[in-house]
């Protein structure tokens, strides 16, 4: 018997092994996908809507939406194009079920190819979103699940499919075929059942917790937008900490250090703007600094200018110290 056949049999020491067609098209794969599109339009739709809610554009708001809508649509149609004629419905995989945990790999060449394409082509043209995307796909080309992580198990007897799954979200799906799949069942329930994979998982969903600290997000840059247009320092700072902010909260910890610089230049410009020194229209030849001449709306904004600067620096302050992990992070903890 050949190495290969004993890993597939079980009886090898790197554990059980096989390949099989991971089908594009089944349930759990276009609920995620679908999944994907829709958290993608509600970003964006949450993103601009902020930046027309502080220019007063109420009534490009809806029109706005439909079109994030239209767009998110054509991309979830081209997505389903891509699977049915350029994977052919299916994509090839590898798992390897071990003492550690269970790993899968990408074997399928048109996947491993349009990931190197995009970070070539990306760097080559400049343009990030393709580099992002190329790094995106070869970061998940390998991922892997170990027994010490925090997660469950659902079993698919029907579809003979297995979904790792943590407090809130599937980490991992495992296509078996019909000849392995209650000896990986098996195998799986054991590893899981020794280790006590599952006893870790949280029993509340913190899905709550991240729509929060959202929203805390959302709240604390929305009097910066305000600020920053009063004292002439334009809209793309706020705009920044925003998408950063919660980029905080859903992607990495790190990306407070983003939200925090943005915050101190903000802060310097506005500084700059009101001592500045400006000449008098009614007394010739006198100057005042603006601060000088601030009217009540103005000192009320710059007060709840400050308060939102606050509410961000507590965050990312928070995120920073690993008192909460972003939703990524926590994920990959999950994993083990």
């Amino acid at each position: 018997m050949t190495r290969r056949a004993a890993a597939e049999a079980g009886g090898d020491a790197a554990g059980l092994s096989w390949e099989t067609a991971l089908p594009l098209f089944s349930a759990t794969m276009q609920r995620q996908w679908a999944g994907a599109m829709a958290a993608t339009a509600g970003v964006m739709c949450l993103i601009l809507g902020v930046v027309f809610l502080v220019q007063g554009e109420w009534d490009a708001m809806l029109p706005m939406a439909g079109a994030i809508v239209a767009c998110t649509g054509g991309l979830w149609v081209l997505g389903l194009l891509v699977m049915a004629l350029l994977f052919r419905g299916s994509m090839r995989v590898r798992y390897t079920v071990s003492a550690a945990g269970l790993r899968c790999e990408v074997l399928d060449r048109v996947a491993r190819g349009s990931h190197r394409a995009a970070l070539v082509l990306g760097a080559l043209s400049g343009r990030a979103q393709l580099v992002g995307s190329g790094l995106i796909g070869l970061s998940r080309e390998t991922e892997q699940v170990s027994w010490k992580g925090a997660f469950r198990a659902r079993f698919d007897d029907r579809h003979h499919s297995i979904l790792f799954r943590n407090a809130w979200r599937t980490l991992l799906w495992v296509q078996c075929t019909p000849d392995n799949y209650a000896r990986v069942k098996e195998e799986v329930s054991h590893r899981m059942a020794s280790r006590g994979t599952a006893a870790r998982v949280r029993r509340a969903s913190p899905l709550p917790g991240y729509a929060g600290r959202s929203v805390l997000m959302v709240v604390g840059c929305l009097p910066l937008f305000a600020v920053a247009e009063e004292f002439d320092a334009g809209l793309f700072l706020p705009l920044l900490m925003l998408c950063f902010g919660l980029a905080t909260v859903w992607l990495v910890n790190l990306f407070a250090w983003v939200v925090l610089g943005s915050l101190g230049v903000l802060a310097a410009m506005v500084a700059a703007s009101l001592l500045e020194l400006r000449q008098s229209l009614l007394f010739r030849g006198e100057s005042y600094r603006r601060w000088e001449v601030l009217d009540s709306a103005d000192g009320s904004l710059l007060a709840v200018g400050v308060l939102g600067a606050a509410l961000l620096v507590w965050l990312c302050l928070g995120a920073l110290r690993g008192r909460w992990l972003a939703a990524l992070v926590a994920d990959a903890d999950d994993m083990g």
